[in-house]
C-alpha cells in the first residue's frame, strides 16, 4: 500500500493506456491548490493552455504551494518531484485558472481545468461518450478534468464553509456552477468534476445544477471529504444517473466530509494519519489504481457525526447564523486575515480575542455559552449512550467478576 505520491511514481502508464480512475481525481484535486498565477506562466484571464510539466519546472515551489495545506505537508516536495518525472501526467495541460476571494461577500473560490490526453471511463449508464475516447480537438483524444479548490487559509474561506450550515447556496457554489457551464461551452468532449474538502462540495453542486447539455457530458463527479448540503440543490440528486456519476470518499475518521451528509452512498478510505489529520490527501491509502477501502467509519467518527448532526438539526438556521457570525467577528477583531497570521501572533491575538469576548453584551455572551453548552450536552449524551454497557452486559460483567472472586477464594 502507498499514497498518491507512490501511485504517481509507480503508475507510468498514460491515460490512453489506463483510463482515469478515482486516485487520479484526488491527484487533480490536490493540484488545484497550487498558486498558478505566481509562476508567471498562467494568465487567469486567458484560455491558453500551459503544460503542467512546464509550470512545475519553472515555478518556485515555495511560492507555488504557499497559503495552503501543501505549504507544511511533509510529502509536498516528493509529490512535486514524482509529478515532474511522471510519464502519466507529462502531457497534462492546464487552462481556465480562476482564483477569486472577497471578504465583503465571504467568498473564496478557485478552480483549474486540466486537459488530459487519453481516456476517461464513462461512469453513467447511457453516457454519450461510453465505449470510445472523445476528442476535444480534431485528431486528439482527451478530456477535461475540472478541479475545484478546497478551503485556503483565509478567514473568509473558513467562514464560507461554516455558512453551509445555514445558507442553501453560498457564493462559491454559484461560481462553481458558472465555471462548469463556461468551460463546457469552451471545450468539447467528456468532462470530469472533482475536488477535495469544500472543493468536493463545489464539484457536486455544480454537477447538480448545470445545464442539461453540460450535465450529459459528465463522465464522473468526485467529492473527496467535502460536506453535503443543507437542502437538495436539485432533483438530480435522486436520479440514478447522478448516483452512478458520483464518487464520494471520506477517510475513516472523517468529520468535515460527513457534515450534513444524509445519504449512504459514500465509501470509506483507510488513512495513515490520526483523527482530523486524515483530511490531508497524502494520508489516504492507495493500492494499485484505487483506494484501500473499509466497510464503515471509525466509531469515533460516527459518534461525532451523529452528535454534530443532532446539534445542527436542533438549532434554527437563524440561531446557527448568529452563532457563526459572532465567532467569526471575534476572530476578525484580531486584525489577522488568515489562520497563519493568527498563529504568528498567537499570544497577542488570543488575548485580543478573549478581550473582545468580554466586551460582548450579556445577551450575546449568554447565547454563545448556551449554544456551546447544547453541543457539549449532546456530546455527553452520545458518549453515555454509546459507551455505557446495556443492563444485560452490565449484569454479565458483574457475574464474571463474582465468579473470578470466588475462584480466587
Amino acid at each position: 500500500m502507498g499514497n498518491i505520491v507512490s501511485y504517481i511514481q509507480e503508475n507510468q502508464r498514460t491515460f490512453a493506456e489506463s483510463p482515469f480512475n478515482p486516485v487520479d481525481s484526488l491527484v487533480f484535486s490536490t493540484l488545484c491548490y497550487f498558486n498558478y498565477e505566481a509562476c508567471g506562466l498562467v494568465d487567469p484571464s486567458s484560455p491558453e493552455r500551459v503544460l503542467l510539466h512546464d509550470v512545475l519546472a519553472l515555478a518556485d515551489w515555495r511560492t507555488l504551494t504557499c497559503a495552503s495545506w501543501l505549504e507544511d505537508a511533509k510529502d509536498t516536495r516528493a509529490f512535486l518531484h514524482v509529478l515532474m518525472a511522471s510519464r502519466r501526467f507529462r502531457g497534462v495541460e492546464l487552462a481556465f485558472y480562476a482564483n477569486e476571494r472577497s471578504d465583503a461577500v465571504e467568498k473564496q473560490f478557485s478552480a483549474t481545468t486540466f486537459v488530459v490526453p487519453g481516456r476517461v471511463a464513462a461512469q453513467a449508464e447511457g453516457a454519450p461518450y461510453e465505449g470510445r475516447a472523445c476528442g476535444m480537438r480534431a485528431g486528439r483524444d482527451e478530456f477535461a478534468c475540472l478541479a475545484f479548490r478546497g478551503t485556503d487559509g483565509s478567514f473568509a474561506g473558513w467562514k464560507e464553509d461554516f455558512n453551509l450550515c445555514f445558507k442553501e447556496v453560498i457564493p462559491s457554489q454559484r461560481a462553481a456552477a458558472a465555471y462548469l457551464s463556461g468551460v463546457a461551452s469552451a471545450v468539447e468532449g467528456p468532462l470530469v468534476a472533482c475536488g477535495h474538502s469544500k472543493g468536493g462540495n463545489l464539484a457536486e453542486f455544480a454537477a447538480l445544477v448545470v445545464d442539461e447539455g453540460a450535465y450529459a457530458r459528465l463522465a464522473g463527479v468526485y467529492n473527496h471529504d467535502g460536506p453535503s448540503f443543507l437542502d437538495d440543490p436539485s432533483p438530480r440528486i435522486h436520479d440514478g444517473r447522478f448516483a452512478t456519476l458520483l464518487h464520494k470518499t471520506v477517510p475513516e475518521s472523517s468529520a468535515f466530509g460527513m457534515i450534513l451528509e444524509r445519504r449512504p452512498d459514500y465509501r470509506v478510505v483507510q488513512s495513515s494519519a490520526l483523527s482530523v489529520f486524515q483530511h490531508e490527501p497524502f494520508s489516504w491509502q492507495v493500492d494499485g489504481d484505487d483506494f484501500v477501502y473499509q466497510d464503515a467509519l471509525n466509531r469515533a467518527a460516527v459518534f461525532f457525526d451523529e452528535a454534530l448532526d443532532a446539534w445542527l438539526r436542533g438549532k434554527t438556521p437563524a440561531e446557527r447564523e448568529r452563532f457563526i457570525d459572532t465567532i467569526y467577528e471575534l476572530f476578525a477583531s484580531t486584525e489577522a486575515s488568515t489562520w497563519a497570521e493568527f498563529q504568528e501572533g498567537l499570544f497577542a491575538n488570543t488575548r485580543r480575542l478573549l478581550g473582545s469576548g468580554t466586551k460582548l453584551d450579556a445577551e450575546t455572551k449568554s447565547f454563545i455559552w448556551k449554544t456551546l453548552g447544547s453541543l457539549g450536552g449532546i456530546l455527553k449524551d452520545e458518549t453515555v449512550r454509546r459507551f455505557r454497557p446495556s443492563p444485560s452486559t452490565w449484569l454479565a460483567r458483574r457475574r464474571e467478576a463474582y465468579d473470578r472472586k470466588g475462584r480466587r477464594q
